[in-house]
């Protein structure tokens, strides 16, 4: 029976939990319905549409791992933790086309390869989004060949024949999966990370030549500026909030019964629940759906 403690924070990753998978759903939805009307989207609403899926599955992978880890003492949830690898991975990198097209698309760098990039950004989308899943594939077969090694080696002889089989399985976790685990996700951070810092310095720079000849109040061109911008803050902290605490959590894994292990659960999980919301409010298409849906909820 868990304590007051790790029930409080367990229902807490619960809550965290389903409030992420009723706005990435929604996002699907929405999409998805534009989708089926048109049988096209536009190229950012097609990155949208495929991180909506990617954290759909990935909170839901998430939840059924931790309880399933939680209140069962076998070794079946490598199962979910296969299904999380590759959801958080594909997480990652559709995070990362996210900030990149957008870096692209609306920085006002003159240098030739952002001229380049603008140009091309838009028909890349789809195999962007396509090597994505090729690469997460890097994780996915090594967790496979891990859930093999748990699972069904045979584990019945001596005592020296399954000491062997254990100190097979921790060296290829400790020295080939974690390393290549953590490795894949910090590639997608540091180009997030870059188009990120990039877009917030070109913004900056554009919003400092407006502010300079500007006679009047602020116009709304530079309001939009200015909230665009306080967006990208956040999304940057949100974002690394959700990095920085996994990788640790990686490295250095908490057990499930502890009492942090849900503590760092809720902290991992907090940024990326809220950001369906604000990428909700932020694109049209959504937002337009979501006032249809609460104004007449039976034509939405």
């Amino acid at each position: 029976m868990p304590s007051l403690l790790n029930l409080f924070f367990m229902i807490f990753f619960l809550l965290e939990s389903i409030v992420a998978i009723l706005g990435n759903g929604f996002i699907i939805v929405g999409l998805g319905r534009e989708w089926v009307r048109c049988w096209t989207l536009p190229p950012g609403d097609m990155i949208l549409a495929s991180l909506g899926i990617s954290r759909f599955f990935l909170h839901c992978a998430a939840v059924l791992n931790n309880f399933y880890n939680y209140f069962s003492s076998n070794n079946r949830s490598v199962y979910f933790i296969i299904f999380w690898s590759f959801s958080n991975v594909t997480t990652f990198w559709f995070t990362t086309w996210l900030a990149v097209f957008y870096c692209v698309k609306i920085s006002s760098f003159t240098h030739p390869i952002f001229l380049w990039l603008k140009w091309r950004i838009s028909r890349c989308v789809p195999w962007l989004l396509l090597c994505s899943l090729l690469i997460s594939n890097l994780i996915f077969i090594p967790s496979v060949v891990k859930t093999y090694l748990v699972l069904y080696l045979p584990v019945t002889g001596n005592y020296s024949e399954k000491t062997t089989l254990d100190d097979i399985t921790w060296a290829f976790q400790r020295h080939i999966f974690k390393p290549l685990q953590i490795f894949i996700l910090l590639i997608p951070y540091l180009f997030f990370l870059v188009s990120t810092i990039l877009l917030i310095s070109s913004l900056c720079r554009h919003l400092g030549n407006m502010q300079q000849h500007s006679t009047g109040p602020q116009d709304q061109s530079m309001q939009v500026h200015i909230t665009t911008l306080k967006s990208l803050f956040f999304f940057l902290i949100l974002y690394t909030s959700y990095v920085l605490p996994l990788i640790i959590a990686l490295t250095a894994p908490i057990s499930v019964c502890s009492f942090w292990f849900w503590v760092w659960q809720v902290v991992i999980y907090a940024g990326i629940s809220i950001h369906p919301a604000l990428l909700i409010l932020n694109t049209s298409k959504l937002r337009r759906a979501l006032k249809k849906m609460l104004h007449d909820p039976e034509t939405a």
